[in-house]
């Protein structure tokens, strides 16, 4: 019985390397045109954007400087009002004020859809990112967040104050779409379409060309073979 079973698996193995061996073509064929279609679309269909980014550290203000735990308090405290913060530069009076300070003409919805911030974990430290389909208007709207952002929040929460460590630079490269590991994921799915399509041909095909298809196919022993008169 085990036999049996690893010899169907033998043969299931060979007729599927027989298959592909037989529509290399093809497999190569497809593999082209959807690498192909993939770097066409990511190089000149979608628009490429562009990051800029600048961080921030909260500093917050000791309550008690006798207290040999107030450093660690500070700490602690600065990390709550990271999200407060956040929260902050989401709104909508932000936003507007963010409006008036850029010379490009864009609405609140835009700048909102442009700009993402974080806290990074266990860190004091918020990041803002901004993505536009222009390096200059990236860094133009992160420029002007980061002049900003610290006298806003620090009006609203006087225990804290927030200070630009890291200023935004112009984006050299793209961030958005990325066209060679998209090609390449292009390639290896081109590659399993036709490794499957290649398959799909030869198990469609009823014809018999073989005893061995004979007896693989209707589990019939073949008894003679008539032989091919010229």
């Amino acid at each position: 019985m085990g036999q049996e079973s690893d010899q169907a698996i033998e043969i299931s193995l060979s007729d599927i390397l027989s298959s592909l061996r037989n529509h290399i073509v093809l497999i190569i064929l497809i593999t082209i045109i959807t690498a192909g279609g993939f770097f066409g679309i990511n190089k000149y269909v979608i628009t490429p954007t562009y990051d800029s980014t600048v961080k921030f550290y909260i500093e917050a203000s000791r309550i008690d400087e006798d207290n040999p735990s107030a450093g660690l308090q500070a700490v602690n405290l600065a990390q709550r009002i990271s999200n407060t913060y956040i929260e902050l530069m989401k709104t909508n009076s932000f936003f507007n004020l963010l409006q008036t300070e850029i010379d490009a003409n864009l609405s609140i919805s835009e700048l909102e859809r442009s700009i993402s911030y974080k806290s990074l974990q266990e860190t004091e430290i918020i990041e803002a990112n901004v993505r536009t389909d222009s390096p200059e208007l990236s860094l133009e709207i992160a420029k002007t967040i980061s002049q900003i952002a610290p006298e806003a929040m620090n009006e609203i929460k006087s225990n804290a104050t927030l200070k630009v460590i890291d200023q935004p630079l112009l984006a050299v490269d793209q961030s958005t779409p990325h066209t060679m590991r998209n090609t390449v994921l292009g390639s290896v799915l081109g590659l399993f379409i036709g490794f499957v399509l290649a398959i799909l041909i030869d198990m469609s095909n009823i014809k018999i060309k073989t005893e061995e298809d004979i007896t693989r196919n209707f589990d019939i022993n073949v008894i003679g073979v008539v032989p091919k008169v010229k």
